[in-house]
């Protein structure tokens, strides 16, 4: 009997394995997802919400990754999102420079170099702190135009989430448009199809895609946001990026659940992680009929202290608690499927991951 129980579990940490990736698998293709504010306690009360039917609390390995900045116990987006896509700690405002302000290189242009496609969506503004991370390169994360006209630069080959009015000329107090910070034309000549609504941005044939759906931030779901923009836009990245033969890196944000958090809101929490889950699925569908993608799930920071004191799983109900509004210090989970995906496994600093997708996606070794 010892015998076959040994085997039993010898034979399902093969399994395991198999499904997540070994050591030496290496992904062609990465699907990072960043759920803004999103800690255990937010996946646990979505999960029960939905009848634990998610998709990404499914992963077979999982994680947690440690959050603090370089001058701060609790981080901010900024500091949070440089460290996931540069591999560095800055201080909270910056993005994607070092607290000296010297440049670091995002993830999404070491991708470039190695000829690999990009693209960026969220439910923010992608002039917000997390998108622009991947994007631009600025002192101080308010600086809106700055990070929009980084968008030329072509970081992202496809983009979709709000912030138009900052990719548009500005009026002066006469009511004269300043041409010289008309980004949505800088973009057009760069190649880029610019789209202002959902339909025109997933009917594009183009290689290039902007997607410029709300003057500032999207709508929150509560506030009328499609609940099926995220997943929907998400395939559509992942149809324009996929024809790439070198590959692709795609991040997603869920960017609401961190005004969930500050807002002290378990409904809306459990909203907008399973927002998130539903372009995981979508994700997750590619992954499987691709086999050479390699899907990572995690927060930059925790936001509202979130504990749950009370719930009823048969009634699909949870009551959630907060100790404050601002971003927590503590840990955030991790979830990976795909080839590689067991490198994510235990505690890892924010930072690591940046360098566990450089190494698995060999972009040190791979240029045009």
């Amino acid at each position: 009997m010892k015998v076959l129980y040994r085997l039993s579990i010898l034979f399902a940490i093969a399994l395991t394995i198999i499904s997540a990736g070994s050591v030496r698998q290496k992904p062609l293709n990465l699907i990072l997802f960043i759920g803004d504010g999103m800690g255990v306690s937010h996946v646990y009360a979505a999960m029960t919400v939905s009848g634990n039917t998610m998709t990404f609390p499914s992963f077979p390995v999982t994680g947690f990754s440690k959050t603090h900045s370089a001058n701060s116990y609790s981080t901010d987006s900024a500091a949070g999102g440089t460290a996931l896509s540069t591999g560095e700690k800055t201080n909270n405002r910056m993005i994607s420079m070092r607290p000296d302000s010297t440049v670091l290189v995002t993830l999404l242009e070491h991708a470039r170099a190695a000829g690999k496609s990009t693209g960026i969506v969220c439910t923010s503004s992608l002039t917000d702190a997390t998108p622009a991370s991947f994007a631009a390169h600025v002192p101080l994360r308010y600086n809106y135009r700055d990070i929009a006209e980084w968008y030329v630069s072509g970081a992202a080959e496809v983009f979709v989430g709000g912030g138009r009015k900052y990719f548009e000329p500005e009026v002066d107090s006469s009511g004269n448009y300043d041409r010289s910070e008309d980004v949505v034309s800088m973009l057009k000549r760069a190649g880029y199809d610019v789209t202002y609504d959902l339909g025109s941005f997933l009917s594009s044939g183009a290689g290039r895609i902007a997607g410029l759906l709300s003057p500032e931030d999207m709508p929150r779901l509560f506030e009328g946001r499609d609940p099926q923009y995220l997943a929907r836009a998400t395939a559509k990245a992942l149809e324009v990026l996929s024809r790439n033969r070198k590959g692709f890196v795609l991040m997603v944000e869920g960017s609401e659940i961190d005004d969930a958090g500050h807002s002290n809101s378990t409904s809306m929490v459990t909203e907008e992680v399973l927002d998130l889950d539903r372009a995981v699925a979508v994700a997750y569908d590619f992954a499987l009929k691709n086999g050479n993608t390699l899907i990572v799930v995690t927060a930059d920071h925790e936001t509202g202290g979130m504990s749950i004191t009370a719930g009823d799983l048969e009634k699909k109900e949870v009551t959630g608690s907060f100790s404050f509004k601002g971003h927590s210090g503590v840990m955030v989970p991790v979830f990976a499927y795909g080839p590689g995906a067991i490198e994510f496994t235990g505690i890892q600093e924010n930072t690591d991951l940046f360098h566990d997708f450089f190494r698995l996606l060999s972009l040190d070794k791979k240029r045009k």
